[in-house]
Parts: structure tokens; sequence; C-alpha cells
């Protein structure tokens, strides 16, 4: 029998075909991070040919996470995931956009 110990809540699993099991953590703790990621987002749509309702929308996960962060509980996960969803379409190939949406979804559970 195996024993599997985590650094942090899990807060789901998927057990895959090839007998691989991937675990979500939520960072709780971590929410500066989430926010500097949206930092970044930010400033790359702003360095981007974006659309302006896109850098709108990438700022509003940054005052969303900053806000909860501030007022010291969880940030609106819905609200924040519905403006990653529309930024999505505008983060082009190779620039790390699509990096930095995975990492603030990471804070998330995935």
């Amino acid at each position: 029998m195996n024993t599997f110990n985590f650094n942090g809540p899990v807060s789901g699993n998927a057990f895959g075909n090839d007998n691989t099991v991937t675990n979500h953590y939520h960072r709780a703790g971590e929410p500066a991070g989430a926010r500097e990621l949206a930092e970044q987002l930010v400033t790359l749509l702003r360095e981007l040919p974006a659309d302006t309702a896109a850098v709108t929308r990438a700022q509003a996960v940054r005052d969303e996470l900053a806000a909860a962060e501030e007022e010291g509980r969880p940030a609106d996960e819905g609200r924040v995931r519905t403006a990653l969803a529309a930024v999505e379409p505008y983060v082009t190939a190779g620039s790390g956009g699509m990096a930095l949406l995975q990492g603030i979804l990471a804070f998330f559970g995935g």
C-alpha cells in the first residue's frame, strides 16, 4: 500500500486512462501570487494587439484579486473565470499569455 502526502488542500482529482492521478490544489494562502500574474497579464495585453475589452477584463481579474486580498476574503471565482474566458481568445500563441491564464486558474484548482 502506498501513502501519499499533499502539501495543500486537494480540491479535486481526475483519474486518467494511463493510471495517472491528477490532484488540483486551491492555493488560498497565495492570493498575492495570482494578483501578480494578473498584473503581468494586463501588461502583456496592453503590448499585444488586443481588444480594449480584453484589457478591461484582465484589469477586472487583477482588481478582484487585489480586493479579495485586501479584504481577507476568497476571490470571486466565477467572476475571475468568466473574465479570463473572455480574455483567452486574445492571448497569442508563444506570448506567454496562456501560461499566465493557466497560472491564475491554478489558484482556483485548475
